[in-house]
């Protein structure tokens, strides 16, 4: 019987576990999560009527990986999609209406652009002058920043497209790799000359696919399960096949490949943890107070690791080729999920929320109003707005406490918005260097260690966020192509 390890309990981990049991099960699988609970970045909180996300709130529906499992799973009728509304940009003191038509803030219709506020007329100007551009001069990969830059010009970047496509990796967009994040763009640009022939261009495809939802009255672009997240992961585990263990509270220490070709790892089991409650949070848990510690040694015959990269620094000491993975540049962020009465909510919620522009002078950088673009989540009576905070350079979310965080998200959200309710409970979630970076040539870094891996470690795989994807769906697909690719090779 071969036995294999799986480190790493986040979705990735618990994925490959279930699709793997289910392709060889003869194999016996152990999964080591380091933490006491599973799900990694997601986590659940379930309390007074409210379904509170700690992690990561929705998918994107058009990545389908995850929907089919959790199809697969029994939960296809929890399902929902989001509400939709009228999203804003936040610039200088005053909202703006993102341009109907924008495909995450690039312009595919000319009236909403022409007659938005937003842009000046030389920033419109200027953005429609790509459509005499030829292609980015340079070969080969670029920063987002640059190539937006190049086409669209610095306001258009500035006012539209930092706010939206930072928020999603976490980072600058002149550092962040295009090929790597929206390869689609580039694409675009070098089969129809510039960006606004390409945009118009997906938009004709995106109009046909819209008169299809509309059919089957689909309505929001992202999803959710009724029970939030977290149900997803208590279906893994509840439907995990018999040849998979999970173990939990168990850390990997150290890894060596032996001279059999196996693979050689100590186990450091942690036999209880502290709980924290911090006041005006839910409760906390907490895991870096660890006791009753014991040693193990383990060896298997196939290892995947589907961990952040900072845990390699621990592992294959030997080789430096692991020590650009180990130090992959990661992006910290802090989110404050806040409760209101409605009754003491003095404005009205207009729309879905709103992202805010770098040069905006605050630590803020977008807001979601939960109880509209999810009603399902939370009492009719109340309102609830998520809130985030980590601008690129900025180290306010490294230098504050979890209760700085949600009193500082609270002020300038009340400045902004404009009411003075006293929220019922804030929950901040503080997630220090938790987003790895696609920088400029990533494609290239992962290519070079998945091939040293391929060359020299037999049965070696390794998946996850630093590699191919920062979304849930990432993961779940990621997991099945590597098991797709064992069962192949066998």
């Amino acid at each position: 019987m071969k036995r294999v390890a799986i480190i790493g309990g986040g979705l990735t981990g618990l994925s490959t576990a279930y699709y793997l049991a289910q392709a060889q099960p003869l194999w016996h699988i152990d999964l080591y999560e380091k933490e006491d609970h599973f799900g990694g970045k997601i986590q659940t909180k379930r309390v007074d009527g409210y379904v509170v996300e700690t992690g990561p709130d929705s998918y994107l529906a058009r990545k389908t990986e995850l929907t089919e499992l959790i199809q697969e799973l029994g939960l296809g009728h929890t399902i929902v999609s989001n509400a939709t509304g009228q999203a804003y940009i936040y610039d200088r003191d005053r909202m703006y209406p993102i341009p109907g038509g924008s495909i995450v803030g690039i312009p595919t219709e000319f009236v909403p652009f022409a007659i938005s506020p937003l842009i000046s007329w030389r920033g419109k100007v200027r953005a429609g002058m790509d459509i005499f551009k030829a292609p980015y001069p340079v070969a080969g990969d670029i920063s987002i920043g640059h190539f937006f830059q190049y086409h669209l010009g610095q306001e258009m970047v500035d006012k539209l497209i930092e706010p939206l496509l930072s928020g999603i990796y976490g980072g600058d967009i002149y550092s962040l790799s295009l090929d790597a994040t929206f390869p689609n763009f580039h694409q675009l640009e070098k089969k129809y000359g510039n960006m606004i022939k390409g945009m118009l261009a997906l938009k004709r495809r995106q109009s046909e696919v819209s008169v299809s939802d509309k059919k089957h009255g689909t309505k929001g672009m992202f999803r959710q399960v009724t029970g939030g997240l977290i149900s997803i992961i208590d279906a893994l585990i509840h439907k995990m096949p018999k040849n998979v263990t999970l173990h939990q509270s168990q850390e990997i220490i150290s890894i060596e490949r032996t001279t059999q070709n196996t693979y050689h790892m100590v186990v450091r089991t942690y036999n209880s943890t502290v709980t924290n409650t911090e006041d005006n949070q839910l409760t906390m848990n907490v895991s870096d107070a660890k006791a009753d510690i014991m040693d193990k040694n383990i060896e298997v015959d196939s290892l995947i690791i589907t961990t952040p990269p900072q845990a390699y620094k621990h592992w294959f000491n030997d080789d430096r080729a692991f020590d650009e993975l180990s130090s992959m540049a990661q992006s910290s962020c802090a989110i404050a999920v806040m409760a209101f009465n409605a009754n003491d909510f003095n404005i009205p919620l207009d729309g879905t929320g709103f992202v805010i522009t770098r040069k905006t002078k605050t630590p803020l950088t977008a807001c979601t109003y939960i109880t509209k673009k999810w009603p399902q989540t939370a009492p009719d009576d109340k309102v609830v707005l998520r809130v985030f905070l980590g601008k690129p350079g900025d180290a306010t979310v490294q230098n504050l406490s979890k209760h700085e965080l949600g009193q500082l998200a609270l002020t300038e959200i009340r400045r902004i918005m404009g009411f003075t309710a006293e929220p019922l409970w804030i929950e901040v979630m503080q997630l220090i260097d938790s987003m790895p970076q696609y920088v400029v040539g990533h494609r290239e870094l992962v290519h070079r260690i998945q091939t040293h891996v391929d060359r020299t470690y037999p049965d070696l795989y390794l998946i996850g966020t630093p590699f191919d994807g920062i979304g849930m769906p990432d993961g779940v697909k990621q997991a099945r192509e590597l098991v797709d690719k064992i069962s192949t090779s066998l």
